[in-house]
């Protein structure tokens, strides 16, 4: 989560930290007439930074003081459940356009009333947030499509900007279940999402490369709502 921060305002803090550090020991000292060595100081802020970035330390921060979910960065750790509305339906439509002597469907200019209804699948998904790590397991547990899971390759958050909601790009891999043998069993994804704080949850769109050779990769809205524990 670091990377949301410009490499200028990380060299500050290091900055200010070690000035506030030198100073603290050299009035220590005057206080209590004990030399604190200045080649301690390094040491000192190493363990001060890693203790106030440990998850237990800056989510309980986070949870106290909820300005700071909007102004640096939302806590997104947890469960939450996915609802994808995937354009699969109308590849399908097309194809069968292709196929019929009668049927006549343009997608560019057809109305929106004549395309299929897009596909919702309900999965879940584990979000693991720190400030050195991202990570998000997406599985199906009504194992109810041939979705099976996916791992996280890449995750960069990005922070808000002006009106824009701060939020997320990852690349996943899929593996999937199926009996098609033309069907890819595993392939790469991408998604965009970006965190709604008045609904709660992360909005946007993923698209993969599934059966690309075959120009049949599909795209789909998402919405991550969080699960809270009963």
């Amino acid at each position: 989560m670091y990377r949301i921060f410009p490499k200028k305002i990380v060299f500050l803090s290091i900055a200010w930290l070690v000035v506030g550090v030198y100073f603290t020991f050299d009035a220590l000292g005057s206080l209590t007439h004990f030399t604190f060595r200045i080649t301690a100081i390094p040491a000192f802020v190493w363990l001060l930074a890693n203790a106030l970035l440990l998850n237990p330390v800056w989510r309980f921060l986070w949870a106290r003081y909820p300005f700071l979910q909007k102004h640096v960065f939302p806590d997104l750790n947890g469960k939450w459940k996915v609802e994808l509305y995937s354009n699969w339906p109308r590849q399908l439509q097309l194809l069968e356009a292709a196929q019929s002597r009668d049927l006549v469907l343009n997608m560019r200019s057809c109305p929106e009333s004549e395309l299929a209804v897009l596909m919702p699948v309900v999965l879940e998904a584990e979000i693991s947030q720190s400030w050195w790590a991202f990570e998000i397991k997406l599985y199906n547990p009504a194992s109810d499509t041939p979705i099976r899971k996916s791992n996280t390759i890449s995750v960069d958050p990005f922070p808000r900007n002006g009106f824009q909601d701060p939020g997320i790009c990852y690349i996943y891999k899929q593996e999937n279940t199926t009996d098609n043998v033309l069907d890819d069993i595993e392939f790469y994804g991408a998604a965009r999402l970006e965190y709604d704080f008045e609904k709660g949850r992360l909005e946007g769109l993923v698209w993969t490369a599934r059966m690309w050779r075959r120009a049949m990769n599909t795209a789909s809205k998402a919405v991550f709502t969080r699960i809270v524990d009963e």
